[in-house]
């Protein structure tokens, strides 16, 4: 399946741009053993509010080699790091296709769906029935599975859930195995659920925190030299 994996810095958790770039880079790496068949990343910072996300149909390492990516971090990641704030979480998926051919971009991750930016490893078996059991209330952009995660959060949300009610709900309509990481335009939460417990963290006592969907590749990272 894919991996997922992410970045959740506090203000005044010391971590500085450098630290950032490198901490990605060495994580999408790691992650690109669980797919290669897309990759992309989400970033919010603090200062201008706004969720940045690039993909593409390319492993890990040709993305984060690429002008667009570079390009990329420097409207997203660099203003976190002027004026001392620091604040910034960043969520990412490295790909191997289920459903939905990695070849329509909008099929890769992280999705982005009503406001909801998500990133997701497993598979959803009920897709189709949980479209038909929503039909007219959510509807289908896509063909990838992740989809109908992001729609029914949402759509739980409208209905008056707050994000972990919302996501339990989620997983109590679906069948199959879900990690999932999501950013919200509309607030300032990350949310991180699995019901697979395939979500392996590591924190530090300054406030920050990386996650992961494999045991392996967080604890690598965590052992790094």
């Amino acid at each position: 399946m894919c991996g997922i994996f992410g970045i959740i810095a506090k203000s005044g958790s010391g971590l500085d741009q450098a630290s950032a770039e490198q901490a990605v880079h060495e994580l999408f790496v790691l992650s690109e053993t669980r797919g290669k068949e897309s990759s992309g990343i989400a970033i919010r910072n603090a200062v201008d509010a706004t969720i940045h996300v690039t993909k593409d149909d390319v492993p890990a390492t040709d993305l984060i080699r690429s002008a667009a990516y570079r390009t990329f971090l420097d409207k997203a990641l660099v203003p976190a790091f002027q004026g001392g704030g620091h604040e910034l979480a960043v969520i990412a998926h490295s790909r191997l296709v289920t459903n939905g051919t990695q070849e329509r971009n909008a099929n890769n991750q992280p999705v982005i769906k009503d406001g909801i930016v998500m990133v997701h490893n497993g598979i959803v078996t009920n897709v189709d029935a949980l479209w038909a059991k929503y039909g007219g209330r959510i509807q289908r952009r896509t063909e990838v599975d992740t989809e109908v995660l992001a729609a029914l959060f949402r759509l739980f949300l409208e209905e008056g859930s707050g994000p972990v009610e919302a996501i339990r709900r989620v997983f109590a309509e679906m069948e199959g195995a879900a990690s999932v990481a999501i950013l919200l335009a509309d607030h300032k939460q990350v949310l991180l659920a699995t019901n697979t417990g395939s979500l392996y963290c590591i924190d530090d006592a300054q406030g920050s925190l990386v996650f992961a969907s494999e045991e392996y590749i967080a604890r690598t990272f965590r052992d790094r030299d």
